[in-house]
């Protein structure tokens, strides 16, 4: 019964819609001043054959078509779970039957009818554009591929495949507990590499770095006829409790990574997994000692290279994320100072 009843909305709706356009056509007709020729019995001229149009229903398995003029006015499709109902100009609508929900779909608004233990309850929700080309009426359009390197991060330096020749001694050791990276990633772009998923894509955009290489021994950088050597604070501040000593390098960053996402029961909760690389800028560096209740800063280039890329992995679960990033650069210029490769691990504090 509720499947007629929609059917024959539909028709009405149809017919409704079709009187209307005719009488704006010979609205616009008269407007524009065209002539209308009118024959009578009288006149010589051979009667033109009069043209008679009716409504035509066409009843083919599952489909129904009712026409007018040769144009469909309403058209319904039936399946197993409900139909799918087109009428003319005035757009699409389509009704889904399930166990306890009927649902009602016109053009971009969707009733929900749910019979339960308590009675029936109506829910009225926004739904996506109707898209022609699903088999599922009620299947909504998937989002576009989102990324994931936009947010707030923090993780741990250190430093590995290291190499003092020429140094008497390995002077650039880390406390790596208090060696903290701050990544700000404030820029995302994403391009799709699919037509018709959201899965797999690629990731760029503009992030700023700051590092931390906390020192683990008494220690600071200076330049010694442009080679970097070490100062021995308890030298260059006798009697002195250094507090803090470390390296500071602030870095603008670029990255371009592959995403793969995995959805996991729901499609908006999926795995990524992302691998690239991260090129940066240095936009400055410096070293900070604080001894008794004062606090030194020297601001340096301390040779270490401008331009840096490194391999970038990323890991995570919705808003959840770990990333690694190692290294294709040295620390410093070649022959400038200790053969040091940085390595970040860490995890995504805040999503934009």
């Amino acid at each position: 019964m509720k499947k007629l009843l929609v059917m024959y909305f539909a028709l009405a709706i149809g017919c409704s819609a079709y009187a209307q356009n005719t009488i704006d056509t010979l609205k616009t007709d008269t407007l524009k001043k065209k002539k209308i020729l009118i024959e009578d019995s009288w006149s010589n001229k051979k009667k033109k054959a009069e043209t008679k149009h009716t409504f035509q229903k066409t009843v083919d398995q599952d489909t129904m078509k009712v026409e007018f003029m040769n144009r469909d006015v309403v058209k319904a499709v039936q399946t197993e779970k409900g139909g799918k109902i087109k009428v003319g100009k005035i757009g699409k609508f389509a009704y889904q039957e399930g166990r306890d929900t009927t649902k009602i779909r016109i053009g971009g608004k969707q009733i929900n009818i749910i019979d339960g233990w308590h009675g029936t309850r109506i829910k009225i929700q926004k739904v996506h554009p109707w898209d022609p080309d699903q088999d599922k009426f009620f299947m909504e359009k998937e989002p576009h591929f989102r990324g994931h390197w936009a947010g707030f991060e923090m993780g741990i330096n250190g430093f590995s495949n290291d190499d003092y020749t020429g140094y008497s001694y390995d002077f650039m050791e880390l406390d790596m507990a208090k060696s903290i990276a701050v990544n700000l990633n404030f820029l995302q772009y994403d391009i799709s590499l699919q037509k018709e998923r959201n899965t797999i894509g690629l990731v760029t955009g503009l992030g700023l770095e700051w590092n931390n290489y906390r020192f683990d021994n008494d220690i600071t950088l200076q330049k010694v006829n442009g080679v970097i050597q070490p100062l021995d604070l308890s030298v260059a501040y006798p009697g002195r409790n250094i507090k803090k000593t470390k390296l500071t390098t602030l870095y603008l960053t670029v990255p371009l990574l592959m995403e793969f996402q995995i959805p996991v029961k729901y499609k908006k909760r999926r795995v990524h997994m992302s691998a690239g690389v991260v090129g940066g800028l240095r936009l400055g560096s410096h070293t900070k000692i604080k001894h008794g209740g004062d606090k030194d800063k020297d601001h340096d280039d301390f040779k270490l290279k401008t331009l840096r890329y490194a391999a970038h992995a990323r890991i995570g679960y919705r808003s959840l994320n770990f990333f690694a990033t190692y290294s294709l650069t040295e620390l410093f210029e070649s022959g400038k100072g200790p053969e040091l490769t940085p390595f970040t691990v860490g995890i995504t504090l805040v999503s934009f």
